[in-house]
């Protein structure tokens, strides 16, 4: 079984490509749960079945709100030694710590994790200065990599090879322990999303795209058009989803996207 996270596609894709390599059968979308009032998740597994999360990084540790789908989720048939659980993080370049927080998540829910992977995939975040898409050339080639990469890590996955074998990067407790910490206070807030009201034609990609369920679309100077715009309601994580997914690039994000660039996973 493969539970993962994605959001602009790029750990659907792995997800998927990863599930075609092992023969997995049950590949479990995990948006649904991150939505406010959503019920526990709840899993059954057979004996011996193995147990994967997939998910990108978000600022060296683990999506908003993601840790809480994991602690508050049930698992049903997991014996500790028998399962064989594994984490597989997409990232622009490193995951720094993520594997042992990713760790700590699974010790409050009772389960023993065994490995954790990490494969590198195109940038997504654009809202730090100098933060932007990778250019063509790069991201192409991080795409024509990427099922070889999967593959391999397939091969580890049938072996269950036990181990952190992901690539921290440089200064990883850093990363992790002090620039995630404050990335989820203080750079997850959705105040300055606005919508171009010359360039949205309301089509809701938006709010079909959000994980979170934090969009809307609202009617505007009603009895003058008939115009929905998007408002977002308080509960974002900044994936960027709305961002990347907008059909006419209506969505912004304050200054910071100003002349920044697009992606979704075209595989």
């Amino acid at each position: 079984m493969i539970l993962y996270f994605s959001a602009t596609g790029n750990s659907r894709y792995v997800a998927a490509a990863l599930a075609q390599a092992l023969g997995e059968q049950t590949l479990v979308d995990l948006r649904p749960y991150m939505k406010v009032g959503a019920a526990p998740l709840t899993i059954t597994l057979s004996a011996g079945e193995t147990l994967g999360f997939v998910f990108p990084v978000h600022s060296w540790g683990m999506p908003k709100y993601l840790a809480e789908v994991f602690t508050n989720m049930s698992i049903k048939g997991y014996v500790a030694g028998e399962n064989y659980t594994y984490m597989l993080s997409t990232c622009g370049d490193d995951v720094g710590y993520l594997p042992k927080l990713w760790n700590s998540v699974m010790q409050k829910s009772g389960i023993a994790t065994d490995a954790a992977f990490s494969l590198i995939m195109p940038n997504t975040y654009v809202l730090f200065p100098g933060f932007d898409v990778d250019a063509p050339a790069v991201s192409d080639r991080k795409l024509a990599e990427a099922p070889a990469a999967v593959r391999r890590i397939a091969d580890r996955i049938v072996a269950r090879e036990k181990g952190d074998f992901t690539h921290r990067g440089s200064v990883p407790g850093l990363k992790t322990n002090v620039i995630y910490p404050l990335f989820v206070r203080y750079a997850t807030s959705d105040k300055s999303f606005r919508a171009d009201a010359d360039a949205c034609i309301g089509c809701g990609q938006c709010v079909q795209s959000c994980p979170v369920g934090n969009i809307t679309l609202t009617r505007r100077n009603p009895g003058k058009e008939d115009r929905y715009m998007p408002e977002w309601q308080g509960r974002c994580l900044t994936c960027m989803a709305c961002y990347h997914y907008c059909p006419t690039h209506a969505i912004g994000y304050g200054s910071k996207t100003k002349g920044k660039h697009f992606y979704t996973c075209p595989l």
